[in-house]
């Protein structure tokens, strides 16, 4: 037993000393003390010891992983505004429908004794909205189908997760799509709204815009949809927003609100207020809250492009200050100053980087004035459709430092037209959109206003086997109509 090897015991013999006893390696007092320490489990995991042979204990590890899926991304209960649109089949690539829009002019009627009346003819409009086509095609390969995964069938789940993108799209595109400046998605409700007037002064002008030029929304904001609705033979119901729009609408009570006592809530200590519908002289009006409907992101001045089949740069051309009085300006005194602004072209794949307009010189607004900005848009394989204008924040200190919000979007025939007042080859900036504000509306939620035509359910569409991988497309066509402009109110610039 005292021969089978050396103990720690040994270590301590003086005679030991200077003799080899590792390879060609003297025994250091340190390396005696690395030999007498404990199995470590450290902090690394167990693939990262892989072919390591100083890591103590770690090898050893059973890697503790939880069998959940974490989702840090939206669900589908955050998907509010497509569960509420009513929705219709499609029987046609183009969705036609006819309008009743007078019953006849509102003159005369009353006659003398024997008198034929006058005769009044009622006047319909037929209008139409074409099928689009919303597409993601999701591929698993064959080996990923046999190992054990914490998720289950994997191509049952892409197939969840497919149908979440295109959800996504679809929600965001029922509020903000424009098939003028992307022509292959459909119109949404502001857009379809818009061409229900002249132009875009009239849209403007009507009780069917709101403007709240930065202010938070107010009750008295939502009783005067209501009565702009009611005054064009609707009935407002519902009332749709991004939740910021919504909670500042609920602070607005927390100062006002009345606390019931003994009740089981105020005995429990549960505090605070959830404000689901308003009550208005008109009825009451549910209120909605939908994450899609946020305000666009902002960007930098070095900001690149979110595809690669996205367009080329704009060559900026001019950034003019327009000298008060601007017809239509909304720049008001505390508006006025000192902004940069830059454009970003868009297609159907995506947004192209953004190009300042003015980077060596800071623009100036006057109250009461405006910004023509004059660019040309690049050719290529995927040219532009469309352009964003972005607008700095006020008086920034730098370029490097700047914050660009984005304002509105333009189409190809808005820039060679020129757009509101401007010249042509010219988008004007008159204010009418300000930064950091979002969008929300009011809408007689039925099928008497508005609703979704699909010509196809959602379906799966299993793709050619052409590699050991499963491929298939996630599908859905269709397109949103809305019947009764009037019926519904939208509610800009609110902070």
């Amino acid at each position: 037993m005292e021969n089978l090897g050396v103990n720690l015991q040994d270590y301590q013999n003086t005679d030991l000393v200077n003799q080899v006893l590792f390879g060609n390696a003297n025994a250091t007092q340190e390396q005696i003390n690395d030999l007498a320490k404990a199995l470590e489990a450290r902090d690394i995991t167990g693939q990262s010891t892989l072919n390591l042979t100083t890591a103590s204990g770690a090898p050893l590890k059973v890697e503790s992983l939880d069998k959940s899926l974490k989702l840090i991304t939206f669900r589908e209960s955050d998907i509010v505004l497509w569960k509420k649109v009513p929705k219709l089949p499609a029987y046609n690539t183009v969705e036609e429908y006819n309008q009743l829009i007078s019953y006849g002019a509102d003159r005369g009627g009353f006659n003398v004794e024997g008198e034929l009346p006058n005769e009044e003819d009622s006047q319909y409009v037929r209008r139409s909205q074409m099928v689009k086509y919303l597409g993601v095609t999701k591929s698993v390969t064959h080996p990923m189908t046999l190992v054990n995964t914490m998720i289950g069938n994997v191509i049952d789940r892409e197939v969840k997760h497919g149908t979440l993108w295109i959800l996504r799209k679809l929600n965001r595109a029922l509020t903000k799509g424009n098939l003028d400046i992307i022509p292959e998605e459909f119109d949404g409700l502001y857009n379809q709204q818009f061409k229900a007037f002249n132009s875009i002064n009239d849209y403007m002008d009507s009780t069917s815009v709101i403007d709240l030029r930065g202010a938070s929304l107010s009750e008295g904001d939502i009783e005067n949809g209501a009565e702009s609705i009611i005054e064009n033979f609707g009935q407002g119901t519902d009332f749709f927003a991004p939740p910021k729009i919504i909670s500042d609408f609920v602070k607005f009570f927390y100062a006002k609100k009345f606390i019931s006592p003994n009740t089981s809530e105020v005995s429990n200590a549960i505090m605070g207020q959830r404000v689901t519908a308003l009550e208005t002289t008109y009825g009451k009006i549910n209120l909605n809250y939908d994450i899609f409907m946020n305000k666009e992101v902002t960007k930098a001045f070095n900001s690149a492009a979110t595809s690669p089949l996205a367009p080329s740069v704009i060559t900026p051309v001019a950034l003019t200050p327009v000298a008060p009085a601007v017809a239509n300006s909304k720049w008001a005194t505390t508006d006025a100053g000192t902004y940069y602004y830059a454009v970003v072209p868009i297609n159907r794949f995506g947004e192209g980087a953004l190009t300042v307009m003015n980077p060596m010189a800071i623009a100036t607004v006057l109250a009461g004035g405006a910004i023509d900005l004059q660019f040309t848009a690049a050719g290529g394989a995927n040219p532009a459709t469309g352009f964003t204008i972005y607008r700095s924040n006020k008086a920034p200190a730098s370029l490097a430092s700047a914050i660009f919000y984005p304002l509105f979007s333009v189409s190809t025939t808005n820039l060679s037209a020129g757009y509101d007042g401007a010249a042509a080859g010219s988008i004007r900036d008159n204010n009418r959109f300000m930064p950091n504000t979002n969008q929300a509306f009011l809408i007689q939620n039925d099928e008497e206003c508005y609703a979704f035509r699909q010509l196809a359910p959602l379906m799966k569409m299993d793709l050619a086997v052409i590699s050991p991988a499963y491929r298939f497309a996630i599908l859905l066509y269709g397109t949103e109509l809305l019947f009764a402009p009037k019926k519904m109110v939208r509610y800009i610039n609110v902070g």
